[in-house]
């Protein structure tokens, strides 16, 4: 039998809610800092550096002697093969399809890292959630530009917290200095859903953790949470991803099969 939402925690569900529908109601795909600090959107550096102040608050990496490496041996064996941009015909080099194929090369090496992991331990982490049931029915968008997120995932059974993790596309050029409607709107989704469910009424805070891959094939990762009065997102910068780079594919498998840390059932702050 599930537990009445506490009414603190149905006062932080709606705030978060307005918020997002002031969002979605947008015209403009791209915002600037000033935009989002408007919409009750803060943003804030973060860098993939476990030993930096500006380091995710609510993620942390796997140890990178258990992953494989991305060579060329690892792509004749995949798969999928690694798509650099100067060998896509001109035509197939939309924002959209050069995500797609990111996300695609970036999905199954981070799979076969964990399954492939010492004692599977990095199977035991994260299990993927269905993106056609309530509450994470909303995550596409097909009018242009479009935007969606084909790989959610929770912790699994046994290690229950709210932190979750999400690959984006978006059909846009990513610059610095702004983030794209279509990564906030997913964000602020991602987090309602996951406020919605009655495990979670417990835990104020419920972060987000994106990896978004954008044009011209450009990806971020981006923390996101809710901090009571204000959403705070906290991108990395841009990464070109146009040639392969081993040591990057490496670092965005780190951060997304390592665990979730922090505290979650305190607003962040308090």
């Amino acid at each position: 039998m599930h537990s009445p939402e506490p009414a603190k925690h149905k006062e932080l569900r709606s705030a978060l809610r307005a918020i997002k529908n002031h969002v979605e109601g947008l015209e403009a795909h791209e915002l600037d800092y000033s935009q989002l600090a408007a919409q009750r959107i803060n943003v804030s550096p973060m860098e993939l550096d476990e030993k930096s102040s500006a380091r995710p608050c609510f993620f942390k990496p796997c140890p990178a002697h258990l992953l494989m490496v991305p060579d060329d041996e690892y792509d004749q064996k995949s798969r999928t093969k690694y798509q650099e941009f100067k060998s896509v015909h001109p035509i197939f080099r939309r924002p959209i399809d050069c995500a797609r194929n990111m996300i695609t090369y970036y999905s199954h090496f981070w799979f076969d890292c964990a399954i492939h992991s010492e004692n599977y331990i990095l199977d035991g982490l994260w299990r993927r959630l269905s993106l056609m049931a309530v509450p994470f029915e909303d995550l596409f968008e097909c009018n242009e530009p479009e935007f969606g997120t084909p790989e959610l995932v929770k912790a699994k059974r046994g290690r229950e917290s709210p932190p979750m993790k999400a690959m984006v596309y978006n059909n846009l050029d990513g610059n610095e200095n702004t983030l794209l409607r279509g990564e906030v709107v997913i964000a602020l989704r991602v987090i309602n859903g996951q406020m919605r469910r009655s495990r979670f009424f417990e835990h104020s805070t419920v972060p987000v953790l994106l990896f978004s891959f954008l044009g011209p094939q450009h990806a971020r990762v981006i923390e996101a949470y809710f901090d009571g009065s204000s959403v705070v997102m906290r991108p990395l910068r841009l990464f070109d991803l146009r040639e392969k780079d081993q040591t990057l594919i490496r670092t965005f498998a780190q951060w997304f099969l390592g665990e979730p840390t922090g505290e979650t059932r305190v607003l962040r702050g308090v």
